[in-house]
C-alpha cells in the first residue's frame, strides 16, 4: 500500500450583494432548476423533501434558529463534466461544481461562494504537467459559473 499526499493552491471566488438570500436563493432556483433538495441528501435527512425541511434539520444541528442562512448548490451540465472528464478522470472530484450561498453575518445582504473550476486542475496535473485541454474545458466552466452568478445577484 502506498499513500500519496499531494498540494495544491485553488482560487475561492466569493461575490456580495445587498439582496437578501430570499431573492438570491429564488432566483437561483428558477436558474437551476430546482425546487426540492432530493431526499437521500444524508442519511439524517432521509425524510426531507424540500430545501425547507433540510433547512429545518441544519437549524436542529447548529442548536439555533439565529443561524445566518445558508444554501448550498451542486449543479451541473452532463456534457461540461464528461468534457472535462475525458481529459482526466480526477476531474471528478471537482464536478458538478457547487455554490454556497449565505447570509451576511449582519444580515444586510448575501455572499455567494464558489471554487474557480480552472484553479482546481492543477490538482490533476500529473509529474507537474498540466493538462492544457482539461484546463481549457474549466475555463469554459469558470465563465458559465460567473455569468450565472452575476446574473442571479445582479439588482436588476
Amino acid at each position: 500500500m502506498s499513500k500519496i499526499v499531494e498540494q495544491f493552491t485553488a482560487q475561492r471566488i466569493t461575490y456580495e450583494t445587498s439582496l437578501p438570500v430570499a431573492v438570491v436563493t429564488a432566483r437561483l432556483d428558477e436558474a437551476l432548476s430546482k425546487g426540492k433538495v432530493d431526499p437521500t441528501w444524508w442519511k439524517a435527512l432521509a425524510k426531507a423533501s424540500s430545501r425547507e425541511e433540510v433547512e429545518e434539520e441544519m437549524h436542529k444541528w447548529y442548536g439555533s434558529n439565529d443561524t445566518p442562512e445558508t444554501h448550498l448548490y451542486t449543479f451541473g451540465n452532463p456534457l461540461i463534466a464528461q468534457t472535462m472528464l475525458q481529459h482526466d478522470l480526477r476531474a471528478g472530484f471537482h464536478v458538478p461544481p457547487r455554490l454556497l450561498v449565505l447570509q451576511k453575518a449582519d444580515r444586510d445582504g448575501t455572499r455567494v461562494v464558489y471554487i474557480l473550476p480552472s484553479s482546481l486542475t492543477v490538482a490533476a496535473s500529473v509529474g507537474g504537467r498540466l493538462n492544457e485541454e482539461l484546463k481549457k474545458a474549466a475555463e469554459v466552466l469558470d465563465k458559465k459559473l460567473e455569468k450565472l452568478v452575476q446574473l442571479e445577484i445582479s439588482s436588476d
